[in-house]
């Protein structure tokens, strides 16, 4: 795995972690006055001053609130009126996909808009890694006789988006792909160029809300199939429909904790063909859309 992102943490103990544990780490997080934790597949660690793992915090590092400003005005390349637009929605995309959200006090304009935050309080740094092939089970499930409108759900740490983003990979080496990569995390551009393998049909949309994304999209390029993540809003989903009434299947995912729950949402599910639920990350199951209905 590349460390680069490393350098954005002003903790020194955050670059002496070894590529050994740093392979099955998804989250590292820092709070004021408390442990320097990390998420290592689904459980909770802590950081000590050497880069090795602890499940004590007591042998932690103790995060200062001078680690938590410095992290987040390297995340902001320290120019942090440069990102009041993500500023405003509660995280920075860097280089390589990887999101650190954070929390705070807000500062706000008089229209309510988040303009900046202040008392930072907490940084919660997703590592973002490509795995090549583990949507290859899922891919032969879901569109084993041709192209179909999917939607992935699950509970956020379920691995939806490193799914939906092998998922590009696989049909953007049969079909025209549009993805419309909202906050950089699926293709990790750089310039413009994808980082990461989306596959040789695909066309990535950086920095697109969803529903402008698709809306053009579906305008300018004749995808066959529209790629999304996080999907959730009435403007998003009557993209979709839009898109659908265009011939253009949508394959996309969503935070919820099942198909109850997508049922309590009232989530109008017509424009997807199949869902499958992720339990945990490569653990997942799939309902056609016609047995949703009839449950």
């Amino acid at each position: 795995m590349n460390r680069d992102f490393l350098e954005y943490f002003s903790v020194p103990a955050v670059r002496k972690i070894p590529d050994t544990l740093l392979e099955d780490m998804r989250e590292i997080r820092l709070r004021v006055n408390r442990p320097m934790a990390a998420t290592v597949v689904n459980k909770i660690c802590y950081i000590t001053d050497s880069g090795q793992l602890t499940y004590n915090p007591e042998q932690a590092v103790t995060v200062t609130e001078q680690d938590v400003r410095q992290t987040f005005e390297a995340l902001c390349r320290y120019s942090v009126h440069s990102f009041r637009r993500e500023i405003s929605q509660g995280f920075i995309t860097v280089k390589g996909g990887h999101r650190a959200g954070f929390c705070g006090t807000p500062v706000q304009t008089p229209d309510g808009t988040v303009d900046n935050i202040k008392n930072l309080s907490s940084i919660n740094f997703r590592i973002a890694r490509q795995i090549i092939g583990c949507a290859e089970e899922l891919y032969r499930e879901c569109f084993r006789d041709g192209l179909c409108g999917l939607l992935i759900a699950g509970a956020p740490g379920t691995g939806k988006t490193t799914m939906l983003r092998d998922i590009t990979r696989l049909l953007g080496g049969r079909y025209r792909v549009s993805l419309i990569d909202e906050r950089g995390e699926m293709a990790a551009c750089e310039s413009g160029i994808p980082q990461n393998d989306v596959g040789a049909n695909t066309d990535v949309f950086d920095g697109y809300g969803k529903a402008a994304g698709i809306f053009s999209s579906v305008r300018v390029m004749s995808p066959q199939v529209i790629i999304c993540d996080e999907i959730g809003s009435p403007e998003d989903l009557s993209a979709i429909r839009g898109a659908a009434l265009c011939g253009v299947y949508t394959v996309a995912a969503m935070h919820t904790a099942d198909l109850s729950d997508l049922r309590k949402k009232g989530t109008d599910l017509s424009c997807f063909d199949k869902i499958a639920v992720l339990r945990e990350p490569g653990i997942f199951s799939v309902t056609e859309r016609n047995e949703e209905e009839n449950a």
